[in-house]
């Protein structure tokens, strides 16, 4: 049995070489960690399967909910559709972030190389403010400053850019934690 409900739980899957029969296979795992409203991490499920598909995630979703979970206040993942559109069907009064990580790597991958150094900086500090006021300020003049130069890497950033800023919106102590999907990856790890 699980909590009622969660404060924050993060999403995320990957694929592992498996040996089956002396042939090494990738097999994706799908995992979920929960935070309770006392501030305890723990995992609350976990899967294998043939695919990262939305059925599969839907099936552990319900799996959650057969086990006791009836809120989730933030869901943490990266942009992986057929994760979200399960998240919608199964939890759909949760609010969700975009794994800034994630996403910087998302909108760094539009913009070359050797352009960098000089943007990094500027793209990590919109999720660096000490407001959402500020954030959102910051964000407007990023996208102004680059939209010419960059046009796809702002639409990449454009199209998250509300679910980027979620944790905004709860204690500032968590952003830390909840910007990014890095419990999960350190999961995985």
């Amino acid at each position: 049995p699980l909590a009622a409900h969660y404060r924050y739980v993060f999403a995320d899957g990957t694929y592992f070489t498996i040996i089956y029969e002396n042939e090494g296979v990738k097999s994706p795992v799908l995992a979920i960690t929960g935070i309770d409203l006392d501030g305890k991490r723990e995992v609350l499920a976990f899967s294998t399967g043939d695919r990262e598909n939305q059925s599969a995630w839907e099936e552990l979703l319900e799996q959650l909910k057969r086990r006791g979970v009836q809120e989730i206040d933030l869901w943490v993942t990266d942009g992986n559709q057929a994760m979200l559109n399960a998240i919608a069907i199964k939890f759909p009064a949760a609010q969700r972030q975009r794994c800034v990580a994630h996403k910087l790597k998302n909108v760094l991958g539009y913009i070359p190389k050797q352009q960098h150094e000089a943007v990094e900086p500027e793209l990590k500090a919109i999720f660096y403010q000490d407001s959402r006021q500020a954030a959102d300020k910051a964000l407007a003049a990023f996208c102004e400053k680059y939209t010419k130069s960059y046009p796809t890497a702002i639409e990449c950033l454009r199209r998250d850019g509300e679910a980027c800023l979620t944790f905004y919106a709860f204690p500032k102590e968590h952003w830390k934690t909840i910007r990014t999907n890095n419990v999960s990856e350190r999961l995985f790890e």
